[in-house]
């Protein structure tokens, strides 16, 4: 579809389903769009929002906070701001890079690049047909969100840009993603394809305008930033926000065996969007008032950790070094058992501080964990397994967040 016309049918379906105070329910938008045949996907962007903050300049964007899924809407701006456009861009890393280029058809983008790559497992326990590889995305998205944070590893020349994806193919060669100007979308740059330098007409131009090839990412100067160091012990933990703010994210057979007093409890997969929002902030007010329930928790959570340090102080590789992308730092993450011992069913996420002790800050589901593992380096763990982690148990739509 014509730019112009996507750009003009996005404004008039915003116009259309406005409520008094010009805002949209932007779920409730992407099925006019997808009745109109505007498919985000064809035009370079992997999710709905990424498409609507490349209209920024038009368009304003609203977050309604919650534990777990949050609720987006959307309206007209009064007055186009290429400034706050660049804002926009810049303090969004999962919108990083489809905000900077257009990567053409989304799917078939990360089907080629995972022909190139050294094989490696991209999903996890089940494979989706519409979106088969969500950890090669994540991985590719949040990559570029670092590489911009570091200055002189994105290249640019007149025509021409480039990036290093931190991958490899069967030969260990590095995979460079090279993007050319872009006249048609509305981001700057348009992938032209990844390519080893020297190979194919991408690997030839990435030569000839590029003396130098760019960098890969840097996430740590000290072996030890990878390590938990046990002599330190068990970690000092933020109870309230990984109980309550983070509710939604504990294991619901955990929730199911403190359960706190006259609530109960629901399988949030089958609440809409509005209903699991109030549900979770139901759930957090319920433990905060149930005294018993909340020890309960805490005291489960602490055995958890212990029995994480153990496993650590038997395996150092159990700890697993990931980069935060939203707090753009690196952290440990260490496996909690919160029901069976022999079971991971969230990780925790550590820093050390400067006295040499350990802050654990917050839990976050498995394909999260791994995600920002991957960045760093392929998880090589006997609890962090692509394969055997379930997306329908602890699935959530803002990764990193």
């Amino acid at each position: 579809m014509d730019t112009k016309i996507v750009k003009e049918t996005l404004i008039e379906l915003i116009k259309e389903n406005a409520d008094n105070d010009g805002w949209v329910n932007l779920a409730n938008l992407g099925l006019e769009l997808s009745k109109n045949r505007v498919d985000y996907k064809e035009l370079g962007h992997y999710k709905l929002t990424n498409f609507i903050t490349s209209y920024s300049d038009i368009i304003e964007i609203k977050k309604d906070e919650t534990h777990k899924l949050p609720v987006y809407y959307v309206k007209l701006r009064n007055k186009p701001s290429v400034k706050e456009k660049r804002k926009i861009v810049s303090s969004s890393p999962k919108n990083a890079l489809t905000d900077w280029a257009y990567l053409k058809h989304y799917q078939t983008t990360f089907e080629k690049l995972r022909n190139i790559a050294l094989d490696e497992r991209w999903y996890y326990k089940e494979k989706d047909s519409n979106f088969p590889y969500p950890i090669l995305s994540s991985y590719l998205h949040y990559t570029f969100y670092k590489l911009s944070q570091e200055n002189g590893k994105i290249s640019q020349s007149d025509k021409y840009s480039a990036f290093n994806t931190g991958l490899v193919d069967n030969r260990y060669e590095p995979i460079y993603a090279l993007f050319e100007k872009n006249t048609t979308y509305t981001q700057p740059w348009k992938l032209v394809d990844f390519c080893i330098p020297g190979e194919g007409y991408a690997g030839k131009e990435l030569v000839r305008n590029f003396k130098d090839m760019p960098k890969r990412a840097h996430y740590f100067s000290n072996v030890s930033d990878m390590l938990y160091d046990t002599r330190a012990g068990e970690p000092e933990l933020d109870m309230r926000h990984i109980i309550l703010d983070n509710a939604g994210r504990l294991p619901l057979h955990f929730l199911s065996e403190n359960q706190p007093k006259d609530f109960s409890l629901k399988n949030p997969d089958i609440l809409t969007i509005e209903n699991r929002i109030k549900y979770y902030k139901d759930l957090a007010l319920a433990i905060e008032s149930d005294t018993k329930t909340y020890r309960n928790l805490t005291n489960r959570l602490k055995d958890a950790i212990s029995l994480a340090i153990k496993r650590i102080d038997w395996n150092f590789k159990t700890a697993i070094p990931m980069y935060y992308p939203t707090e753009n730092k690196m952290s440990l993450l260490l496996p909690l058992s919160l029901v069976d011992d022999e079971i991971v069913d969230i990780a925790l996420v550590v820093e050390k501080t400067k006295s040499g002790n350990y802050i654990g800050h917050t839990i976050l589901p498995l394909h999260w964990a791994y995600n920002n593992a991957r960045l760093v380096a392929r998880p090589d763990s006997d609890w962090l397994v692509a394969e055997q982690i379930d997306t329908k148990i602890d699935s959530d739509d803002e990764e990193n967040e």
